[in-house]
């Protein structure tokens, strides 16, 4: 990887933003160090933190690394006490053998076994303790963690559609190019745009255009498989990477969108009232091997505008 940088998903992150352009701040900072020195893996976590990892993410970040170091203080200090208590009790243990050996009377065997009794009572209780505290650390971890991913998956949301965000997307692009270019596998991709829907929203107002996107994404997700990603690009804007897919598939499965969309009647709620519907353009591009993820978005893009320009509501296919 650049820079002698171990291939981590932060540090290829880091990169992507930095290569990809979109993300000025983060390549500013990146020239001025490299200006200077040679980035480390410090200066790497540095720039991820600070303009990729969402504020909450920094948050919980912070407050994970507190609970897991005082978890991990917590059970180390259980941990010497427990090796402590278990000397003391193999330390005991030689005496009561020694007094054994020299017992001389029942009552003098009685009060050894008594003792052995005794210590090995405490040792138990403390294990027992010890398993407690272990298990109740398990618990807080798991709780860091899922807390985690539950940030993490919202922070690659669209709150409005439930579909993901131009984040997910641009993680999921290089990760699904990254496979079919080691796979050798076909990707196809569908950009997907409201038609005349500021026209619409402008109408009947916001809500109903809001309305109109969650059930643009609703049918979208209800009509792929669980392998294609769906994100909100942008504005009435949807892209569907389709993996493992050639053009023709994909331009079979785009005309099915829209299909199914132009039968579904917007209505608005409390009233009732039929609204009308709605019809989307999109533009299809099959990912030529070799090239990066924007030439691919570019082309795809294209073949919307002239879905657009021609008529709308209706499917326009990139050339290769």
């Amino acid at each position: 990887m650049r820079d002698g940088l171990p291939p981590t998903p932060r540090n290829y992150s880091v990169y992507y933003e930095y290569v990809s352009g979109r993300n000025y701040e983060l390549s500013s900072t990146y020239d001025k160090v490299v200006a200077q020195s040679k980035i480390t893996q410090q200066h790497c976590d540095e720039m991820y933190y600070q303009f990729i990892v969402s504020d909450e993410e920094k948050g919980l970040l912070k407050e994970a690394d507190k609970t897991i170091h005082d978890e991990i203080e917590k059970v180390l200090g259980f941990l010497d006490t427990s090796s402590k208590e278990t000397g003391q009790f193999g330390e005991n243990l030689d005496t009561f053998s020694s007094r054994l050996n020299d017992a001389k009377s029942v009552e003098t065997l009685r009060e050894a076994v008594r003792k052995i009794a005794e210590e090995t009572q405490i040792v138990t209780a403390h294990n027992e303790k010890l398993q407690e505290e272990l298990a109740d650390t398990s618990a807080q971890l798991s709780a860091v963690r899922d807390d985690f991913d539950r940030v993490h998956k919202e922070a690659q949301i669209d709150p409005l559609t439930e579909v993901g965000n131009r984040k997910f997307f641009d993680r999921e692009i290089v990760r699904i190019l990254s496979e079919a270019r080691e796979l050798n596998l076909k990707v196809s991709m569908l950009m997907v745009d409201i038609d005349f829907f500021k026209k619409f929203n402008d109408t009947h107002g916001h809500l109903v255009g809001d309305q109109v996107l969650r059930l643009v994404a609703r049918t979208l997700v209800e009509n792929l498989k669980g392998r294609d990603v769906i994100a909100r690009y942008g504005g009435e804007e949807f892209v569907i990477i389709l993996p493992d897919t050639r053009l023709e598939d994909a331009e079979r499965v785009a005309n099915h969108l829209r299909t199914c969309l132009a039968t579904k009647n917007i209505t608005r709620r409390g009233t009732n009232e039929i609204l009308g519907t709605i019809t989307i353009s999109i533009g299809a591009a099959e990912y030529i091997m070799g090239e990066d993820g924007d030439a691919l978005i570019s082309r795809a893009d294209g073949a919307l505008y002239e879905a657009k320009q021609t008529g709308r509501n209706k499917v326009c296919v990139a050339s290769s």
